[in-house]
């Protein structure tokens, strides 16, 4: 049942006296906040005008916006290249131009402040966008900590990224009035908006009028105190915020669970089963929990809406482990048509942007990477130019002393360098209340005013865009507005027109037969029904019948209007007939391409999986050929299985590595064989324990593990080296009693 506050006092203008009110984020640095993306990400949308409503429909929720599919807003500059080609005032700018829900401040009963619903809010509809000013990770430590003194009683900090928080304490915007609910109604995303990440609230599901908004604590803000939480829920974890933070909370956010396929099942079952590690293996200041991300088994992507999770994830998180995940799960894509999708949704500035900044390091990601690249569609080269990829693949191959990098680089500019630019024009849409099929290019956009009508651009000839200056082949031929390129699969060159959006095979005409002139008056000469007219007008008025055709010219000149009008009505009709023949042809021309770049790419992974399954079965024969000349490897793999089944050798042998070294520094006090025998009594105690408490063998000791080893080691040692030296000093007194007796004996001799 959904409580609604509608009863409740609007406390808007009292609540911003508490704080000022900002309209966008401060930054304490430049460099703070920033998306890491270097240039504008523009989408392939284009200007739907709606002249009534006097809106630009492009980049809507449902337009299939590749930006906003990935969380990116469209920025468009007053001048220069980089802005998107869906026009201005697109409907994917609502950070930038502040279109925020309709809400008001009211005051709760226990949670102070609260945000309510003044209308009716959608699922997934922008409310608010948090504000405040941007502090890096030391300023936030020390805020906290003086806000916690200060005895604040309600924390406003929001994590950007990992070195950038934003604290709405003493300037932000209403959004800082969200209150905490473990059911919440909202929750807060990340976007990418020019060269900063942005943090918005938005609506988890529809929202009533005078509902009051939420969201989750716990996963979105911090504090330097946990509080008790008022929120009321069935499911009510009892605490938000601080360093008491449940289980629950150290786990994955929303839009990043989404993106490796995990489900609130998966992340409860995880839990229950490791409970009893969180607190030695889990720091306390962690964002997420990275032996959960580590026990993620990922799976191939299998349609488009995990394509866009997916890809808006890698361009905002940072957590290393969780991109890693992200970028297996495209690794483990072979489907061509959902590559092809996470192409469009700037797959190759992803991947540019990973190689430059994220695993510039690591050589093992960036040939996982490559061979992702290598795996792509390649039809055309627009993606690949336009996302200067190419240039990072040649400095790859330049600098880099790994083997397998250069020669994956090096295919794979070969490929790319055998593809063509393209330009894709827009369909124009048809006028609804027009009986003629020809497009309407009017509507093509606010700022287009073609020099020509669309009979004469049709008369012309009609095709679709692809460029290319091949040899053979001038432009310079062609009648006004076409171009032409050459197809590498056909091997031949095909031609287009940009202001029509289509294409055909056969070369275009450069010209036609003139329309009919016009008289001054603004009429046409209708030819013979003319003469008629004339000549009939002659005879009721002045006596002289022909005295517009006393000329022997006359006639003839008005016979070749008629015929030139008869052939241009003639040529339209055809052209109008042609026009959805060509539209035809132009899609089944597309679908031949894309067929032909599908056969070819699915016969070079076959012939990239022959590969490796030769070069493995290599890789096998050399194992065994040297399987026996490797025995300490064979006895290392059989203590390994020994302590598979043997819990307690597997802790004695981990133990081993480490134990001698902590008491290594004893042994001028006690000797060689005293610290071996300790070494041996110490891990025995410690193996025994872990055994009993039924601890899961790690492959190394983590440093909170050996600083327990070392703890225990030193009391130990401590305690062995009072017994000893008392045992030395008892031995010592009974040799100096013997000495003193033999020298008693000797003197009463």
């Amino acid at each position: 049942m959904v409580q609604l506050f509608m009863d409740f006092e609007v406390k808007t203008d009292e609540a911003t006296q508490s704080f000022q009110v900002l309209e966008q984020c401060t930054y304490s640095k430049k460099s703070l906040g920033d998306s890491g993306q270097h240039e504008i990400m523009t989408c392939d949308c284009h200007e739907d005008w709606d002249t009534g409503l006097k809106i630009n429909r492009a980049c809507s929720e449902d337009s299939g916006c590749i930006n906003r599919a990935t969380s990116v807003e469209c920025v468009h500059k007053k001048s220069g290249s980089g802005s998107s080609s869906c026009g201005e005032n697109c409907q994917n700018q609502r950070f930038q131009k502040r279109q925020y829900a309709n809400v008001a401040v009211i005051q709760t009963e226990k949670k102070g402040y609260g945000l309510r619903a003044e209308g009716s809010i959608y699922e997934n509809d922008f409310i608010y966008e948090y504000i405040g000013e941007v502090i890096g990770e030391s300023t936030f430590r020390e805020r906290m900590l003086q806000y916690d003194a200060n005895n604040f009683k309600h924390f406003y900090f929001m994590m950007l990224k990992k070195d950038s928080f934003i604290d709405a304490t003493l300037k932000g915007s209403l959004a800082r009035f969200c209150n905490h609910s473990c059911n919440p109604n909202a929750y807060v995303d990340k976007w990418v908006v020019g060269d900063k990440l942005k943090m918005g609230i938005f609506a988890k599901r529809d929202i009533a009028k005078g509902e009051e908004i939420t969201f989750d604590y716990n996963v979105d803000r911090y504090g330097a105190q946990s509080q008790p939480c008022y929120c009321g829920e069935p499911n009510c974890i009892g605490f938000m915020g601080g360093k008491t933070q449940t289980d629950s909370a150290l786990l994955l956010p929303e839009g990043i669970s989404d993106a490796l396929g995990v489900t609130p099942q998966m992340e409860k079952s995880w839990l229950k089963e490791n409970k009893h590690l969180r607190s030695k293996q889990q720091a306390d200041d962690a964002i997420i929990n990275e032996m959960f991300v580590k026990s993620i088994e990922v799976r191939e992507l299998e349609s488009d809406g995990e394509v866009s999770k997916v890809m808006g994830a890698l361009l905002k998180t940072q957590d290393k482990p969780i991109v890693d995940k992200l970028i297996q799960r495209i690794h483990l894509t072979n489907s061509f048509s959902i590559n092809s999708q996470i192409i469009r949704l700037h797959g190759y500035k992803t991947m540019s942007q990973l190689i430059k900044e994220d695993f510039k390091d690591e050589p093992e990601s960036i040939i996982k990477i490559l061979e992702i690249l290598l795996r792509w569609p390649k039809v055309t080269k627009n993606k690949i130019s336009s996302s200067q990829i190419e240039d990072v693949v040649k400095d790859l191959e330049k600098n880099t002393e790994n083997e397998e990098i250069r020669k994956l680089s090096s295919t794979l500019l070969k490929d790319w360098g055998n593809l063509q630019m393209a330009y894709r024009i827009p369909k124009f849409k048809r006028d609804s209340e027009s009986s003629s099929p020809a497009p309407n290019l009017a509507g093509a956009g606010r700022s287009r005013s073609p020099e020509k009508s669309i009979n004469e651009v049709i008369e012309e000839s009609n095709g679709e865009v692809v460029s290319g200056d091949a040899e053979g082949n001038n432009d310079d031929d062609l009648p006004e507005g076409w171009e032409s390129t050459f197809d590498a699969n056909s091997n031949s060159y095909y031609y287009f027109h940009r202001e029509l959006g289509i294409s055909r095979w056969d070369k275009p005409t450069r010209t036609i037969p003139k329309g009919p002139k016009i008289d001054p008056d603004g009429e046409k000469y209708n030819g013979l029904a003319s003469t008629s007219a004339h000549s009939n007008n002659g005879n009721n008025g002045n006596g002289n019948s022909n005295s517009h055709y006393s000329t022997p010219s006359s006639k003839p000149k008005n016979t070749d209007d008629f015929i030139a009008r008869r052939e241009e009505e003639r040529l339209q009709r055809e052209s109008e007939e042609n026009f959805k023949k060509l539209q035809e042809k132009d899609k089944l021309l597309q679908q031949l391409i894309l067929q032909s770049q599908r056969e070819a790419e699915e016969k070079r992974l076959i012939e990239l999986k022959l590969k490796k399954e030769l070069e493995e079965k290599e890789r096998e024969r050399q194992r065994k050929k040297h399987k026996k000349k490797s025995a300490s490897s064979s006895s290392s793999s059989s203590s390994s299985s020994r302590h598979g089944s043997n819990p307690g050798a597997g802790w004695t042998h981990l133990l081993a590595k480490t134990v001698p070294n902590l008491i290594r520094k004893y042994e001028q006090d006690i000797g060689h064989d005293n610290i071996k025998s300790c070494a041996r009594d110490i891990i025995k105690v410690l193996a025994e324990k872990e055994v009993n408490k039924k601890s899961e063998l790690p492959k190394e000791l983590d440093k909170h593990k050996i600083k327990k080893i070392n703890d225990f080691s030193k009391t130990y040692m401590e305690k062995f080296l009072v017994k000893y030296r008392a045992k030395k000093q008892q031995k010592r007194s009974r040799e100096d009693e013997g000495t003193l007796a033999s020298g008693d004996k000797k003197q009463k001799a």
